[in-house]
């Protein structure tokens, strides 16, 4: 349930939301900012009823899987752990999905990040 202007819609309140725009045939965009509603919500919900409407399982989420291992990263700042040289790393680990790759001091960013999209990463 989303809020409108500080007020709680339900789904048939949406339903009436989403009707009243299909037949109106304005756009989302312009639709939504009359309402006081969020374009994507409001497209969102469209694709929502007609889920419900087919009486399919909620959709999940396309992030990862629950109880999937999480890659973590340390920010080291130039300069940080200046003091203990012997604790600071000589690579680091960049995980890519199910990839691992090894970045060395002195890497070469543009074929880090041709890497990182070849294996499917940020763009």
């Amino acid at each position: 349930m989303l809020t409108r202007m500080g007020l709680r819609i339900s789904a048939a309140e949406w339903a009436e939301l989403v009707a009243e725009w299909e037949k109106g045939g304005r756009s989302a965009a312009s639709f939504a900012a009359e309402h006081g509603i969020a374009e994507s919500s409001l497209r969102w919900w469209k694709t929502e009823l007609a889920r419900r409407a087919r009486k399919e399982a909620p959709r999940r989420s396309p992030g990862p899987r629950r109880g999937a291992p999480v890659a973590l990263a340390r920010v080291v700042r130039q300069g940080e752990g200046a003091d203990r040289p012997e604790r600071t790393p000589k690579a680091i680990s960049v995980v890519v999905g199910r990839a691992r790759v090894v970045v060395e001091a002195g890497f070469d960013g543009k074929l880090l990040r041709e890497v990182i999209e070849a294996l499917g990463g940020p763009r």
